[in-house]
């Protein structure tokens, strides 16, 4: 398998879009609707926000951060791995403070 870099992911997830064969893993589905009272949110932030943040974890694996669309102090974080055929599998989702990327110390 190919093991993509932090610059090849980048371009390949700022040209998604609606054609892009995306896998959701049954741990994602899961989590996504434990953790999100809207389980679509996710095709929306993914598709049609702006990507703040990228981070390679493993071989093909990033975490990428989105601004929630609807929690004004949480961001949106997916884990996500590219497959060699540009297809991509989501693995999880969650939300996280934006503190963490901004780095402001919230209990100042």
């Amino acid at each position: 398998m190919k093991e993509y870099s932090l610059k090849e992911a980048l371009k390949i997830f700022c040209n998604v879009d609606e054609s892009t064969i995306v896998h959701v893993k049954f741990h994602f589905h899961v989590n996504n609707h434990k953790r999100h009272s809207n389980p679509n949110m996710w095709t929306k932030v993914f598709f049609k926000h702006e990507l703040l943040g990228i981070m390679k974890q493993e071989e093909n694996k990033f975490k990428l951060c989105y601004k929630h669309p609807s929690k004004n102090q949480k961001d949106l974080y997916l884990i996500i791995v590219i497959n060699d055929d540009n297809s991509m599998d989501l693995i999880t989702t969650y939300e996280g403070n934006i503190s963490r990327r901004t780095g402001i110390n919230e209990w100042r």
